[in-house]
Protein backbone atom coordinates (compact mmCIF):
# COMPACT_ATOMS: atom_id res chain seq x y z
CA UNK A 1 0.00 0.00 0.00
CA UNK A 2 2.83 2.23 0.95
CA UNK A 3 4.45 1.81 -2.44
CA UNK A 4 1.07 2.84 -4.37
CA UNK A 5 1.37 5.95 -2.25
CA UNK A 6 4.88 6.47 -3.07
CA UNK A 7 4.60 6.21 -7.03
CA UNK A 8 1.61 8.20 -7.10
CA UNK A 9 3.56 10.69 -4.91
CA UNK A 10 6.13 10.58 -7.53
CA UNK A 11 3.84 10.83 -10.77
CA UNK A 12 2.00 14.10 -9.41
CA UNK A 13 5.39 15.90 -7.54
CA UNK A 14 7.83 15.14 -10.61
CA UNK A 15 6.14 17.28 -13.20
CA UNK A 16 5.72 19.91 -10.42
CA UNK A 17 9.64 20.01 -9.82
CA UNK A 18 10.21 20.03 -13.85
CA UNK A 19 10.96 23.57 -15.38
CA UNK A 20 8.40 25.06 -17.13
CA UNK A 21 8.30 25.49 -20.92
CA UNK A 22 8.25 28.60 -23.01
CA UNK A 23 4.44 28.73 -23.90
CA UNK A 24 3.86 27.06 -27.66
CA UNK A 25 3.76 30.77 -29.11
CA UNK A 26 6.83 31.89 -28.41
CA UNK A 27 10.09 29.61 -28.93
CA UNK A 28 12.99 29.13 -26.74
CA UNK A 29 14.95 31.98 -29.64
CA UNK A 30 12.14 34.32 -28.79
CA UNK A 31 10.51 34.35 -32.56
CA UNK A 32 6.94 33.21 -33.09
CA UNK A 33 6.49 29.26 -35.03
CA UNK A 34 5.93 29.22 -38.30
CA UNK A 35 1.67 28.16 -38.13
CA UNK A 36 1.40 24.69 -38.82
CA UNK A 37 -1.01 22.76 -41.24
CA UNK A 38 -4.37 22.18 -39.98
CA UNK A 39 -4.93 18.79 -39.16
CA UNK A 40 -7.29 17.01 -42.26
CA UNK A 41 -9.94 15.12 -41.27
CA UNK A 42 -11.14 12.24 -43.41
CA UNK A 43 -13.93 10.34 -42.93
CA UNK A 44 -12.37 6.99 -43.57
CA UNK A 45 -9.27 5.20 -45.57
CA UNK A 46 -9.54 6.10 -49.32
CA UNK A 47 -11.23 3.76 -51.31
CA UNK A 48 -9.94 2.01 -54.45
CA UNK A 49 -11.75 2.98 -57.45
CA UNK A 50 -12.67 1.71 -60.89
CA UNK A 51 -12.32 2.94 -64.17
CA UNK A 52 -15.46 4.36 -65.79
CA UNK A 53 -15.50 1.15 -68.24
CA UNK A 54 -15.40 -1.05 -65.26
CA UNK A 55 -17.87 0.96 -63.50
CA UNK A 56 -19.93 0.23 -66.71
CA UNK A 57 -19.50 -3.29 -66.96
CA UNK A 58 -20.33 -3.66 -63.26
CA UNK A 59 -23.12 -1.79 -63.59
CA UNK A 60 -24.63 -4.23 -66.56
CA UNK A 61 -24.10 -7.03 -64.43
CA UNK A 62 -25.49 -5.84 -61.26
CA UNK A 63 -28.77 -4.66 -62.51
CA UNK A 64 -29.76 -7.15 -64.78
CA UNK A 65 -32.37 -8.67 -62.60
CA UNK A 66 -32.30 -12.82 -62.28
CA UNK A 67 -35.76 -13.86 -61.56
CA UNK A 68 -35.04 -17.54 -60.02
CA UNK A 69 -32.71 -15.27 -57.15
CA UNK A 70 -36.22 -13.28 -56.55
CA UNK A 71 -38.17 -16.20 -56.42
CA UNK A 72 -35.53 -17.90 -54.38
CA UNK A 73 -35.90 -15.40 -51.66
CA UNK A 74 -39.79 -15.22 -51.56
CA UNK A 75 -39.87 -18.94 -50.87
CA UNK A 76 -37.22 -18.78 -48.16
CA UNK A 77 -39.17 -16.38 -46.59
CA UNK A 78 -42.28 -18.12 -46.63
CA UNK A 79 -40.45 -21.25 -45.49
CA UNK A 80 -39.22 -18.81 -42.44
CA UNK A 81 -43.08 -17.33 -42.14
CA UNK A 82 -44.36 -21.07 -42.13
CA UNK A 83 -41.08 -22.04 -39.42
CA UNK A 84 -42.12 -19.47 -36.75
CA UNK A 85 -45.89 -20.22 -37.10
CA UNK A 86 -45.06 -24.01 -36.90
CA UNK A 87 -43.07 -23.27 -33.79
CA UNK A 88 -45.65 -20.92 -32.23
CA UNK A 89 -47.73 -23.95 -31.89
CA UNK A 90 -47.93 -25.51 -28.24
CA UNK A 91 -47.46 -29.17 -29.69
CA UNK A 92 -44.18 -28.58 -32.31
CA UNK A 93 -44.29 -31.40 -34.86
CA UNK A 94 -40.47 -31.72 -34.84
CA UNK A 95 -40.92 -33.90 -37.85
CA UNK A 96 -42.21 -31.33 -40.03
CA UNK A 97 -39.93 -28.67 -38.26
CA UNK A 98 -36.52 -30.62 -39.81
CA UNK A 99 -38.64 -31.30 -43.54
CA UNK A 100 -39.29 -27.02 -43.25
CA UNK A 101 -35.26 -26.61 -42.20
CA UNK A 102 -33.88 -29.05 -44.67
CA UNK A 103 -35.57 -27.32 -47.54
CA UNK A 104 -35.06 -23.68 -46.52
CA UNK A 105 -31.19 -24.73 -46.29
CA UNK A 106 -30.98 -26.48 -49.96
CA UNK A 107 -33.24 -22.87 -51.39
CA UNK A 108 -30.36 -20.86 -49.47
CA UNK A 109 -27.38 -22.98 -50.94
CA UNK A 110 -28.96 -22.50 -54.02
CA UNK A 111 -29.41 -18.96 -53.84
CA UNK A 112 -25.83 -18.54 -52.17
CA UNK A 113 -24.40 -20.75 -55.23
CA UNK A 114 -26.42 -17.93 -57.83
CA UNK A 115 -24.76 -14.90 -55.93
CA UNK A 116 -21.05 -16.66 -56.34
CA UNK A 117 -21.91 -17.20 -60.12
CA UNK A 118 -22.91 -13.75 -60.49
CA UNK A 119 -20.11 -12.59 -58.17
CA UNK A 120 -17.47 -14.53 -60.80
CA UNK A 121 -19.20 -13.24 -63.56
CA UNK A 122 -18.27 -10.08 -62.90
CA UNK A 123 -14.70 -10.11 -61.65
CA UNK A 124 -14.11 -12.26 -64.87
CA UNK A 125 -16.26 -9.29 -67.30
CA UNK A 126 -13.76 -6.73 -65.46
CA UNK A 127 -10.51 -5.62 -66.89
CA UNK A 128 -8.10 -7.06 -64.63
CA UNK A 129 -7.08 -3.40 -63.13
CA UNK A 130 -10.94 -3.12 -62.17
CA UNK A 131 -10.86 -6.28 -59.88
CA UNK A 132 -9.07 -5.18 -56.84
CA UNK A 133 -11.45 -2.12 -56.76
CA UNK A 134 -14.16 -4.24 -56.97
CA UNK A 135 -13.31 -6.93 -54.60
CA UNK A 136 -12.23 -4.23 -51.80
CA UNK A 137 -15.52 -2.32 -52.48
CA UNK A 138 -17.02 -5.53 -51.90
CA UNK A 139 -15.35 -7.08 -48.65
CA UNK A 140 -15.40 -3.37 -47.39
CA UNK A 141 -18.72 -1.95 -48.42
CA UNK A 142 -19.17 2.05 -47.55
CA UNK A 143 -20.83 2.34 -44.11
CA UNK A 144 -23.30 5.63 -44.11
CA UNK A 145 -23.22 8.17 -41.36
CA UNK A 146 -26.21 8.41 -39.63
CA UNK A 147 -27.28 12.01 -39.01
CA UNK A 148 -28.30 11.04 -35.05
CA UNK A 149 -25.87 10.53 -32.28
CA UNK A 150 -24.90 7.75 -31.47
CA UNK A 151 -26.85 7.83 -27.65
CA UNK A 152 -30.24 7.95 -29.58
Amino acid sequence: MTRIRLALLAVLVVPLSAPAAPPPSISASGAKPAPTKPLVLTPGMKRPVMSPEGRTIAARIWSTPDARMTELQSQISAMTQQRMQLISAAPVDIDQLERLLREEELLQTELRARKTDRLMLLLRSLPEADRYPALQNLMNPVKLQSSKPAGN
